[in-house]
């Protein structure tokens, strides 16, 4: 829905349009936005089911923007609910920890770490003994020294290899770590799925459906009072939160490749950056304008963005421009 706010994406340059020719019908539109007809019809369908666009009984059909307002109105509204469900899902993960420590002599099922080495261990096991999947949240502090981060790049390349998918939801401080940085470009080349969020609550490591590794509290408490926690309802509820988090990260695909983009698509992204129609594209590099819009396209899947503000966003973060 965000993309109304966005000018050069679809649904921005329809509804701008809308807003500035008043009631239009979708041929008039598409003249006015230079974007194919069926494109504005199903731009218009999708927002119509937002109600950010109302159409008559006539026809042709015409259609009429809803007040700004109500774009803002949503925008915000659609912002809260996402930060709702990152606070409700770190406040379970708390709620879940506390449980577990308060329960975990009687039970068999979750299990204290009390030292770094057993957590290290553990986590070189659970990804041997994976069958399908690792599932990862993993986020700072890290106090691994660095062969322990040799040796899991190694048994994560072999067990890629042997066609085990991972996928890891990162915090942004994983742009600032060179070290971190560079095993996410290399792993993301060999395969592995990469998503970023803001902030993540704990670290976590799952494997498919049997065990996960639980950090809860790595700010005070480093490594120490990590859990095992095997088969259960808490490990279900884990895999559910991480699912829900992954639901909300942005995709990083292709991390390694984009070093080498070709000097043209850079400069795409820096006048993408700066806001630059797909015309002013065009100009400014001598090129057509379908020309323009493939490009950007195909940037955009390889960036892992569905807007070109998010385009502009993932370049900048990763020093691309």
């Amino acid at each position: 829905m965000l993309d109304v706010l966005v000018p050069d994406s679809d649904q921005g340059r329809v509804y701008r349009a809308l807003t500035m020719r008043g009631r239009s019908d979708h041929q008039a539109i598409a003249r006015y936005t230079g974007l194919p007809a069926s494109t504005v019809l199903t731009v218009l369908h999708t927002l119509a089911g937002l109600d950010l666009v109302h159409a008559d009984d006539g026809d042709p059909v015409l259609w009429e923007a809803a007040s700004p307002d109500r774009v803002m109105s949503l925008a915000l509204a659609e912002e809260e609910n996402r930060r709702a469900r990152l606070w409700q899902a770190g406040a379970e993960l708390d709620r879940l920890y506390h449980h577990a420590r308060a329960a975990s002599g009687p039970l068999r099922y979750v299990e204290p770490i009390e030292h770094p080495a057993t957590l290290i261990l553990l986590t070189k096991r659970l990804q041997e003994q994976a069958a399908q999947q690792v599932r990862w949240l993993d986020r700072p502090p890290y106090y691994s020294k660095p062969h322990h981060f040799r040796a899991q790049e190694e048994t994560q390349a072999h067990r890629m290899a042997d066609g085990i998918r991972y996928r890891t939801l990162y915090s942004q401080a994983v742009y600032a770590d060179h070290r971190l940085f560079s095993a996410m470009t290399r792993m993301a080349e060999r395969g592995e799925r990469v998503r970023v969020l803001p902030e993540l609550p704990v670290k976590l490591t799952i494997g498919d459906a049997e065990s996960a590794l639980l950090v809860p509290d790595p700010d005070r408490s480093g490594l120490e009072g990590a859990l095992l926690v095997r088969p259960s309802g808490l490990l279900r509820a884990l895999i559910g939160i991480f699912e829900t988090l992954w639901t909300l990260g942005i995709p990083v695909t292709d991390v390694g490749g984009e070093q080498r983009l070709p000097p043209q698509d850079r400069a795409i992204l820096t006048l993408m950056a700066a806001g630059a129609t797909d015309e002013t594209i065009a100009r400014r590099l001598d090129m057509s304008r379908r020309t323009v819009v493939r490009r950007i396209a195909a940037l955009l899947d390889r960036l892992g963005a569905t807007t070109r503000f998010q385009a502009g966003v993932q370049a900048a973060k990763r020093g691309l421009l």
